[in-house]
């Protein structure tokens, strides 16, 4: 996983502090001269699993955390994609599908994941998704949806952990 902390950066012990208080799995990290930060987990899955848990704030700042990708560019100046976790408040029974649920989030970004409450629909006044999003864009608080049966749904957007410097 890749990162960086938006204000200044709190040294590496007040950051490895931090990740053992915060994160319920171990991870190691290491500071590229770039400012980034490159942390390895013992698995795939826990690395998710910290990624899903966020936002995450040292010392007030936002840890911006994202999936590295396979042959990641250290020189490119920003990281203007970011997880943030995204909510579709009442959203109608029949759209509960991972097909939908993927269509819905596919219209705001790349879906990452989904909490289980979703998955499993026990928690049903929202349906909340892990979307990497470009903060460069324009995100939507609407979506309009043509449901099966032929009606069109304004079904509302809400994120919940967008930095202060998205547009």
């Amino acid at each position: 996983m890749i990162g960086y902390v938006t204000g200044k950066f709190p040294g590496h012990a007040s950051l490895l502090n931090f990740i053992s208080k915060n994160w319920k799995h171990k991870a190691n990290f290491t500071k590229h001269n770039s400012s980034l930060l490159i942390f390895a987990f013992p698995s795939e899955m826990e690395m998710l699993e910290i990624l899903g848990g966020g936002p995450y704030y040292v010392f007030g700042w936002p840890l911006i955390l994202k999936v590295m990708p396979y042959f990641f560019d250290f020189q490119a100046t920003h990281m203007t994609k970011m997880p943030t976790w995204v909510r579709f408040p009442n959203l109608p029974i029949r759209c509960w599908t991972s097909i939908c649920l993927s269509k819905l989030a596919s219209m705001i970004g790349k879906p990452i994941h989904y909490i289980a409450p979703t998955t499993t629909m026990t928690q049903l006044s929202y349906a909340r998704i892990l979307i990497e999003v470009d903060l460069l864009l324009d995100l939507p608080t609407t979506i309009n949806v043509v449901l099966p049966n032929g009606t069109s749904l304004s079904q509302q957007v809400m994120y919940e952990s967008l930095p202060y410097f998205y547009k």
